[in-house]
């Protein structure tokens, strides 16, 4: 995908460029020691971790690999997409990273 101007195949509308991300949220309880008491640290709050996670396109590719073991290769490809301003058609396009 190179950085030309795209133009909506629905509605000749201005595509932008972008790509799929999700959150992810866990949960941690915050402890200091199995061992403590909870009156001491009892009000500590658990804290939240985000992080974003990106999908990604797997196909195989035919080829067996491995010394002992042979097994089929995966191919991972980054997939991106571009979306229209103005309809919000999307496109994916998976590309090698």
């Amino acid at each position: 995908m190179s950085g030309e101007e795209r133009t909506c195949p629905k509605c000749r509308g201005v595509m932008r460029r972008g790509e799929i991300q999700f959150p992810v949220e866990r949960l941690h309880p915050q402890s200091i020691s199995p061992y403590t008491s909870g009156t001491f640290f009892g009000g500590m709050p658990t804290f939240e971790e985000v992080s974003v996670g990106k999908p990604y396109w797997e196909e195989r590719t035919g080829e067996k690999k491995g010394i002992i073991f042979k097994r089929e290769e995966a191919k991972r490809l980054a997939i991106t997409g571009f979306r229209c301003t103005r309809c919000g058609y999307i496109e994916f396009y998976a590309q090698e990273r």
